[in-house]
């Protein structure tokens, strides 16, 4: 049996980089909100000619509550995301959560992935656009909460193609709301699908379906992919589109009004069309030569199992489609092979859509459990008799 560990943390790693083809900027820079009306953070960073990376800070929350009714982001020319990030810590760590120092007294070096090693609870903001749309927006009596102090984690990243240094600047304002206007906790849809592969010179399809544990209003919707991302459909249980862009850049942001009604037992049913002119297969992953296929948006009330993907335990959940003809079996002959996660995608990629729901099983016992080899007997029997 393959021993297969895919912590959440790692796909959550995953899911904070991006694509970085440069993006328009806004020079004139951002205002901050008016006294009692939210915050802003800042982040400068000086990045040397033909350098790509990820660079992070932490920033301190006020010292009241918040609750934050939306966004407002602005970056300059280089990037094509940033994203703010709220952690359990009350105070500016100095070292990751395995006691590794880092100096976290200014900007730093987050390339390994931007929350790796770090308490990380959720995402509260960001945007792919770096004048126009961001991620967070609520109707009025709903809004997320950030607690008092919370120490939360910019997170950028650039690639200077250019031969002349750069020194891109972040700013992200979050406006609030008076806690007596507060009927309804939001929360933000950030759904990564990790199993991605397009084939050297050739197209592919990533495709995810999960779960909605408890009816929910989506607010706003957009997509993220890289560079060779041609196509995107999300759609409600499979039914018609509710939100299609060819855009991998400058992405539009759907916006429902009144709101968009999902009902528990639904699923959230989203896939990712590419075009690869590489010799080379392309697998997920953070930097531009790698790819993406993410669902995002604002929703209520919160619950944190249909953001993330989880299954009812918490763990990684979804039904992984693949876009083969293998059996449950035969992928599973093959997993027990997979010595990296580039040939573990492989196995589910070629797995046939008839047996989604077997394969998908078996990957996210893998997943969710350090001893798949005691946790996961019962996934393996269904999988081996299909």
């Amino acid at each position: 049996m393959p021993r297969l560990t895919l912590p959440l943390a790692l796909l959550l790693a995953a899911g904070a980089a991006c694509a970085t083809d440069p993006d328009p900027a806004d020079d004139d820079g951002l205002q901050p909100p008016p006294p009692g009306q939210g915050v802003q953070f800042t982040m400068t960073h000086h990045i040397a000619p033909g350098v790509e990376g990820e660079w992070c800070q932490f920033v301190q929350a006020p010292a009241a509550p918040m609750w934050v009714a939306r966004d407002e982001v602005r970056f300059t020319a280089g990037s094509h995301h940033f994203l703010l990030y709220e952690t359990a810590y009350d105070a500016i760590p100095t070292a990751t959560d395995d006691g590794t120092p880092i100096d976290t007294s200014g900007v730093f070096d987050c390339s390994a992935g931007a929350t790796i090693g770090w308490s990380i609870t959720r995402l509260i903001g960001g945007s792919q656009n770096g004048s126009g749309p961001s991620i967070l927006a609520f109707p009025d009596g709903v809004a997320m909460p950030v607690r008092a102090h919370a120490v939360l984690l910019m997170n950028a990243h650039y690639l200077n193609a250019s031969d002349a240094p750069l020194d891109p600047e972040v700013r992200v304002n979050l406006w609030t709301r008076p806690a007596a206007e507060v009927t309804t906790e939001g929360d933000v849809l950030f759904l990564y699908n990790p199993i991605i592969k397009v084939p050297a010179r050739g197209d592919g399809r990533a495709r995810w379906k999960c779960p909605v544990h408890a009816d929910i209003t989506i607010a706003n919707l957009q997509s993220h992919m890289h560079r060779r991302g041609v196509a995107y459909e999300a759609s409600i249980s499979g039914g018609a589109p509710v939100y299609a862009t060819d855009r991998w850049q400058d992405v539009p942001v759907t916006t429902f009004t009144p709101g968009l009604q999902v009902a528990a037992g639904a699923t959230l049913d989203y896939h990712c069309d590419y075009h690869n002119d590489e010799a080379r297969d392309v697998y997920q992953g953070a930097r531009s030569t790698d790819e993406m296929c993410m669902l995002i948006g604002s929703y209520y009330p919160a619950d944190p199992r249909t953001a993330n993907c989880l299954d009812a335990a918490g763990g990684l959940g979804g039904e992984l489609i693949g876009n083969g003809a293998a059996t449950c079996a035969q992928t599973l002959t093959c997993l027990q092979g997979a010595g990296d996660f580039a040939a573990i995608t492989d196995c589910m990629d070629a797995a046939s859509p008839t047996v989604s729901r077997e394969t998908s099983a078996l990957f996210n016992c893998f997943a969710n459990h350090a001893d798949p080899q005691a946790a996961c007997q019962a996934e393996v029997a269904a999988c081996a008799a299909r």
